[in-house]
């Protein structure tokens, strides 16, 4: 190591610091050069995802190293505050359901995007209906939410990036049931990505679909804002008051009821409404868990600011090994990629796009949508990019993506962009890559 350089923890990094060298491949993160200073929060964000410490050299920081590192205490673990019990059944290793299935892309998006546009459709209005029958009759009919979870399955299987697609196109939808639509679809890829079986994907899909029924039956108010010490523990009711409802259809031993009694519990026993701890929750719910609190950052019920795709995959990177399990985490973070299909990025010439496809062995380099260019103009017609080709802007610099965006800082109409590039017409002609 080179006299003036340092190994620092990522959560001791700040703005002005020069990171010579980090704990893992520089190829394997978004950073385009070997060494680079830090200039803004979103680089210490991506640096919390990708490593566990860097190399930082004092010679070139801008900013006296030492004596900030001095000023800035490394953050205590949560963990430690934790009884031993509870720390001894965080610390068992974790218990994965093994893998059954390895699945393959079977169709190309433009095809795939097509033909299961109608069912997103169908499953959100299906959706609709039942979470204003709950809410007027305190009654639902949830007899055909497993057969809308199958069909969503059977699309995730042939094309996971097409299901994402139409999340971003609806990301505008803050109601209830879109949220649960949305977390289902998540939760299918990334049961897709660990191996799971049909039946597991369907059981995941159906019981995020069902999940925030209880809800309804609640004080709207308690769904907003934050809550007081009596109202959170009001609004945790919401659990039992689902379970009501889907013990109707399913008996309590169902694999859908199992995973909804217990997908709010968190590793560190500090979730509801049995405080469980690790091992101790079934693992579809740990799953189902995961996808949910990831869905709520970045599509929150309003009242609550957004987060960019990547600020939440650092916010759950935090989170590992604490409320989340290390490995759930960080299989999560593959499954979907730091950017991925649907999000909001800007690139290093400026422009904007929107993630479109990501392939499964360079999730760093999908292929973008570009919908405004460098000067901030609407391209009236949008123009397609794949990074894994390493393309470079006019100055012949490598074309990469720079950030990402919250899905409202930027004027784009998700509705008409995604008819215009999957209606059967002669919008098609520019999916060809560029």
């Amino acid at each position: 190591m080179h006299l003036t350089t340092q190994e620092i923890p990522v959560h001791n990094l700040l703005i002005g610091m020069y990171v010579s060298r980090l704990d893992v491949p520089w190829v394997q993160t978004p950073f385009p050069i070997q060494g680079f200073h830090i200039t803004k929060q979103e680089q210490l964000e991506q640096l919390a995802v990708y490593c566990t410490k860097v190399y930082v050299d004092q010679f070139l920081s801008k900013i006296d190293v030492q004596s900030q590192l001095t000023l800035t205490p490394i953050k205590p673990s949560k963990v430690n505050k934790l009884d031993p019990k509870t720390k001894r059944l965080m610390a068992e290793k974790a218990r994965f359901k093994p893998s059954v299935e390895h699945y393959e892309n079977s169709t190309k998006l433009k095809n795939e995007v097509i033909q299961v546009g109608e069912l997103f459709s169908q499953v959100s209005g299906q959706m609709s209906v039942i979470f204003r029958d709950m809410m007027q009759n305190g009654y639902v009919n949830i007899a055909g939410i497993r057969a809308a979870s199958s069909e969503m399955v059977k699309s995730v299987v042939r094309n996971p990036d097409a299901l994402a697609w139409l999340c971003r196109v609806n990301t505008e939808n803050k109601a209830l049931h879109e949220q649960a639509v949305r977390s289902a679809i998540w939760g299918i890829i990334f049961g897709r990505h660990l191996g799971l079986s049909k039946h597991d994907l369907r059981d995941i899909g159906t019981a995020l679909l069902l999940a925030p029924i209880g809800k309804c039956k609640l004080p709207r108010e308690l769904l907003f804002g934050e809550l007081t010490a009596e109202e959170t523990e009001t609004y945790q009711e919401h659990v039992a008051l689902t379970l009501e409802e889907t013990e109707k259809m399913f008996s309590t031993s169902h694999q859908v009821n199992y995973i909804l009694s217990s997908y709010c519990e968190r590793n560190n026993g500090k979730g509801y409404p049995r405080n469980l701890v690790g091992n101790r929750i079934p693992f579809l719910a740990r799953v189902c868990g995961l996808v949910q609190y990831y869905e709520e950052l970045i599509n929150p019920l309003p009242g609550k600011e957004a987060l960019t795709p990547v600020e939440a995959i650092s916010n759950l990177y935090n989170e590992r090994g604490n409320a989340f399990q290390t490995e759930l985490v960080e299989s999560f973070i593959q499954a979907i990629g730091i950017y991925p299909t649907g999000s909001l990025v800007k690139l290093t010439n400026n422009a904007i796009g929107i993630v479109m496809e990501q392939p499964s062995n360079a999730r760093l380099r999908p292929k973008v949508v570009i919908v405004k260019d460098s000067m901030n103009t609407t391209l009236v017609k949008p123009k397609v990019v794949n990074l894994i080709d390493n393309p470079t802007d006019r100055f012949g610099m490598p074309l990469q993506i720079e950030k990402s965006l919250r899905s409202s800082s930027v004027d784009i109409d998700a509705r008409e962009l995604h008819d215009r590039l999957f209606s059967k017409n002669k919008w098609l002609s520019f999916l060809k890559v560029s």
